[in-house]
């Protein structure tokens, strides 16, 4: 048993050298019709603040996801009175994960785009939550 693990190890070793540094590339698109988005950012040990896209304009960042913290990156964005929190990158998700990773924020919610294009049909796959503010009725 103890072999195979080696034998295991020493293949991933040679498959991944770590003389080659490994970068993931995270991009979150404003395609809103009206307003700017506000996105905050953050894996478990560095927080990106919160940053105004504008329309049109994107938030990109590229971090090591093997770095100690990072394999997760989540965001939290508003427009108005609509909020959105969602993973945007996850090193254990086939589907967030990788050297690239592209969101499209619609009026109808967060888009991960697949092969470089995002249908006009495609489904949102973080929908918008409306927050209603209750008047003080102390």
């Amino acid at each position: 048993m103890r072999k195979l693990v080696l034998a295991a190890l020493a293949i991933l070793v040679m498959e991944n050298p770590s003389s080659q540094a490994y970068y993931a590339n995270v991009h979150v698109q404003n395609s809103l019709s009206v307003d700017r988005l506000i996105a905050h950012c953050q894996s478990k040990d560095e927080d990106l603040s919160a940053q105004v896209i504008e329309e049109g304009s994107s938030l990109y960042w590229r971090f090591d996801p093997t770095a100690l913290g990072k394999a997760q990156v989540w965001c939290n964005l508003a427009v108005q009175d609509k909020r959105l929190s969602f993973t945007v990158y996850d090193v254990t998700n086939t589907e967030i994960r990788g050297d690239e990773v592209r969101w499209v924020v619609r009026d109808d919610g967060a888009h991960l785009v697949l092969f470089g294009n995002v249908a006009e049909e495609s489904v949102a796959r973080q929908k918008w939550r409306r927050i209603v503010f209750s008047p003080d009725t102390n």
